[in-house]
């Protein structure tokens, strides 16, 4: 006897949680695909963040420095 069709209602369930399994692994790498594309965004705002400050102070610093002539 098949139990009330559990026998082919668990097979059914069983493939469910195994795609859900598969597309949950799919997720995690690109998750940490994204994590690694923030973290090298986050550099390289912060080196043209500080390359943009140095030139604004290397302007500075030539205007005072024409300035006082």
């Amino acid at each position: 006897m098949n139990e009330n069709g559990w026998n082919e209602w668990s097979r059914h369930v069983l493939a469910e949680l195994e795609r859900l399994n598969e597309r949950i692994e799919q997720i995690s790498q690109k998750q940490g695909e994204l994590l690694v594309e923030i973290a090298r965004l986050q550099i390289k705002s912060g080196i043209w963040g500080g390359l943009a400050a140095a030139g604004v102070v290397a302007l500075f610093i030539a205007f005072e420095f024409l300035k006082g002539r």
